[in-house]
């Protein structure tokens, strides 16, 4: 846990996304990022919330909202902009009359970050933020990296110096659903060599033993480096249930981006 670097809601500061973008830590781990009332909801809600949809990267896993790594052609890009306001609607009225945890997330970068934060814009579309994640009993995440260049329209120039990735946990088996990541970046065309006729990621064979190993619990937030190999353990017991987003990181003195 020396490269995993431990912190509250209230001392959370621009420091701690720094220290991610430069590779101090591998992630940072905000306690209790979630009030008890938001977490509760959460739970609640999410967990009988029948409007879930199967991933269509991995059909094991059932996602709410259309993330930007589904995007294969123009069809799924047009989808993908048009259900952006929807699905963060949607996600709000389900923590009503709590603010969602991802409103938070976004208010924390804004004030937190000398020069705010906003939702990032392809070809001048606003972005989705705040896709909901089920990973079901014995369903394997298995190591991976994320870029999101892999899915930007041809030509566009996305900036980015860093890409973070944030997770709130909402609910965490009690065994398995640990956070594994390894000291490894791979350059895009070796990482796709890796993963070759995979839907996606890399063997687990084709690996050592995992740098850092973490176990968030229910109400936690990380943000870490997500273009490090990275991956997650099967849960045995109960769905692991996360809210997700990537953040542009453009320079200390430009604004943060996000985006799911």
């Amino acid at each position: 846990m020396d490269r995993v670097l431990l912190t509250t809601k209230d001392d959370f500061s621009h420091e701690h996304i720094l220290a991610v973008v430069k590779k101090e830590y591998f992630a940072v781990l905000v306690k209790d990022f979630c009030s008890p009332e938001s977490l509760k909801r959460a739970q609640e809600e999410l967990s009988s919330y029948r409007a879930r949809e199967q991933s269509t990267v991995d059909s094991d896993f059932w996602r709410l909202g259309f993330p930007y790594s589904e995007i294969t052609d123009e069809a799924t890009r047009r989808k993908y902009h048009d259900e952006a306001q929807p699905s963060m609607a949607r996600l709000r009225k389900i923590f009503a009359p709590y603010a969602s945890p991802e409103d938070e997330l976004r208010l924390a970068l804004d004030e937190r970050w000398p020069s705010g934060a906003e939702l990032m814009r392809v070809n001048g579309e606003k972005c989705f933020v705040g896709v909901a994640r089920f990973q079901g009993n014995n369903v394997d995440l298995v190591p991976h990296s994320d870029r999101v260049e892999r899915f930007l329209p041809e030509g566009y120039q996305a900036r980015l110096q860093a890409q973070l990735s944030t997770n709130i946990y909402v609910d965490i088996p009690d065994v398995g659903g640990e956070l594994e990541m390894w000291d490894i970046e791979l350059d895009e065309e070796e990482y796709q060599r890796r993963v070759g006729d995979r839907a996606y990621g890399i063997d687990r064979a084709e690996l050592p033993e995992p740098t850092v190993v973490v176990k968030p619990e229910p109400g936690d937030l990380a943000l870490l480096n997500p273009r490090l190999i990275h991956a997650v353990r099967p849960s045995s017991d109960a769905t692991r249930i996360t809210i997700g987003s990537f953040i542009g990181y453009l320079g200390e003195d430009r604004p943060l981006v996000y985006w799911s």
